[in-house]
């Protein structure tokens, strides 16, 4: 009866495994198609703020000009102008209800009905229509005052919100930029800042649209119109032809369903602020942002600090330098969002079955039948759900599934032959189980919003760092402690605590608290590491994760080298080789990283990992001969 147990499941097995190659075969050309999308997407620009450059331009305007797009800038953002900005550019003065009471004094002028709080405003030049742009921003609020011949602007109200409303943008502005032969971006005002009257600044954008100004870049911590109106002004913008800019690490709330709005017509932008990074480390960060996170627009905040000639030289040569460093397959210019993709319907077809047969075949392996049958009907439910029903949430968590199940079915070893041979072998086992589960995870969470990273893309990237890890040591500890969980755990719970075990205790926890909190984006490394990561880029064009080569692969080959000998030694092993596998799932679960530099980086990883292993295995097969026998 056993017997016949078995061979029915070898039997499932293979038709499972058909199955398998059959639905790699469909999503093969989604998986291709979005390389493509990628590959021919190698433009970038480089974008200065114009109020930014405005010191600049005191001397000699069309020396400056010419200067900066000898450097490689080849945009101009521009904001609708405000009070504040206006008086920065030393277009009006800006009095205080206590200032003007206190000049009307000196001026022996009285003005009757003065209100208690406000801003008076007195026009310098009229290089900016300030006055009827009072009147339609601000409406009955306004009162013009007379005196000596000369207009003054009464407006009543908080003075500080009526600094920062946006009057509109300045169209001789944009022209000048545009005749000087650089494209313009628009900077979208902040919600917070607007007022009912606002909303014609907003049908400005419209109007302003053409072959150099095509781009729009949201200000502040609202996108205009939040939170009942973004998706109506993304639709108008985006039938005027806009392209949106979504700045990295950072979302104004409402960016997402603009984004969406506009048809996910989106190019990533990276800020670098010159005044926060050593020239080689901006250099060094802005070629990242290009090559490795699908970045295609540079926002560059120049040099603040000396004096106005040392600042433009220092920015000039830093982003000489980003243009000379930055790889030849890149090309400065106009950047574009990426070509649409959309999954086929066979793709959808073969992930769909492709993945309820993988998890099946894994959680098999790994528990049993019965949890291999629960995990494979809700892997087909919640597929179904996100592709028929159109329920994101339902993909992603198939997603995740697949991401924390993958690389524990490929750490843990089904059985291993004696030998190098029997040890390459398991390692290519777990290769392939890995590229397996990943064609899984990039077809199903697939079109722009990832690649252009939209949203929140993947979720529970520290899951993936955390889970694999305790379910290895789960499925190994019988092993390491010579005897079944259940009798262990219940003796361990009996035992005595001493300090030592306090001590321990702590020193685990603190080590899986270094390891969760330096992962992802915002881990933290030493300088030697940051130099040692320097240098593998330099040399290999991206570099490969240390924990994967440098600990990952080399603990999982010495593992399966040893572990028919040395069964608690190769168990102990198997834990920290894991950390190999499910790095390696993470890199393609950042899906704004272009499917080439992570399949690079995966196969340096690998293929570093599998040289370091073997030497490895003959320092531990000399210290076995020499030492402890």
């Amino acid at each position: 009866m056993v017997e016949s147990n078995e061979e029915g499941m070898k039997h499932v097995k293979k038709w499972l495994l058909i199955i398998i190659a059959l639905s790699l075969l469909l999503i093969a050309p989604a998986v291709g198609k979005r390389h493509e999308v990628e590959w021919n997407n190698r433009t970038y620009e480089i974008i200065m703020p114009y109020d930014e450059i405005e010191a600049w331009l005191q001397q000699d305007s069309e020396h400056v000009w010419k200067k900066l797009k000898e450097a490689g800038l080849t945009t101009v953002s521009v904001e609708a102008e405000t009070l504040e900005s206006l008086e920065k550019s030393g277009h009006v003065l800006l009095l205080k209800m206590d200032e003007w009471k206190h000049t009307l004094v000196l001026l022996n002028e009285r003005v009757d009905q003065m209100p208690s709080r406000g801003l008076v405003v007195y026009p310098l030049n009229d290089a900016f229509p300030v006055a009827s742009s009072l009147r339609d921003t601000f409406g009955d609020d306004v009162r013009e005052v007379e005196i000596n011949q000369k207009t003054y602007y009464v407006i009543e109200g908080n003075a500080k919100k009526i600094e920062r409303v946006p009057l509109g943008y300045d169209e001789a502005k944009v022209a000048h930029v545009i005749e000087r032969g650089f494209m313009v971006v628009l900077r979208i005002p902040d919600e917070r800042d607007m007022n009912e009257a606002s909303v014609r600044v907003l049908q400005q954008i419209e109007a302003l649209k053409n072959e150099h100004t095509f781009k729009l870049l949201p200000t502040g911590e609202e996108v205009a119109g939040y939170p009942t109106d973004v998706a109506k002004w993304g639709e108008r913008w985006k039938e005027a032809g806009y392209v949106l800019l979504s700045t990295e690490f950072y979302e104004a709330k409402g960016l997402t369903t603009l984004a969406k709005a506009m048809d996910v017509h989106v190019v990533r932008l990276h800020s670098l602020n010159l005044e926060q990074r050593k020239p080689n480390e901006a250099v060094d960060v802005a070629i990242r942002a290009i090559k490795e996170r699908n970045i295609r627009a540079l926002f560059i905040r120049p040099y603040a600090s000396a004096d106005t000639e040392q600042n433009m030289e220092k920015t000039i040569t830093v982003m000489k330098q980003i243009v000379q460093h930055m790889p030849s397959h890149y090309t400065l210019g106009k950047s574009e969002p990426f070509a649409p993709i959309e999954r086929s319907s066979i793709a959808t077809i073969g992930f769909v079955i492709g993945a309820t047969a993988f998890v099946f075949l894994a959680v098999r392996s790994l528990v049993s039948p019965m949890m291999a049958s629960l995990a494979a009907g809700g892997t087909l439910i919640l597929s179904v759900a996100g592709t028929v029903l159109a329920i994101d949430l339902a993909l992603k968590a198939v997603a995740l599934l697949v991401a924390i199940i993958t690389p524990i079915y490929a750490a843990k070893p089904s059985s291993v032959q004696e030998g190098w041979r029997g040890t390459f072998m398991a390692y290519g086992r777990a290769i392939a189980i890995s590229f397996v589960g990943i064609s899984w995870i990039v077809t199903m969470l697939y079109g722009n919003e990832y690649i252009a990273y939209v949203g929140e893309g993947f979720r529970g990237v520290k899951l993936v760092y955390v889970v694999p890890i305790v379910a290895m040591v789960a499925l190994v500890l019988p092993s390491i402690v010579q005897e079944p969980i259940l009798p262990f755990m219940k003796r361990l719970w009996k035992h005595p605590i001493a300090v030592g075990h306090v001590v321990l205790s702590l020193i685990i926890f603190a080590l899986l608290a270094y390891y969760v909190l330096r992962s992802g984006n915002t881990g933290t490394a030493s300088a030697l590491e940051l130099a040692a990561r320097q240098k593998l880029e330099e040399w290999l064009y991206v570099r490969p994760r240390t924990k994967e080569f440098l600990l990952g692969f080399p603990a999982y080959l010495l593992a399966l080298f040893v572990i028919n000998k040395q069964k608690q030694l190769g168990a102990i092993l198997l834990v920290v080789g894991t950390i190999g596998w499910l790095s390696i799932i993470n890199t393609f679960t950042h899906l704004h990283i272009p499917l080439f530099i992570s399949f690079v980086r995966t196969m340096y990883s690998l293929g570093l990992g599998l040289f370091i292993g073997i030497a490895l295995i003959y320092v531990y097969k000399w210290v076995w001969k020499k030492v402890i026998r």
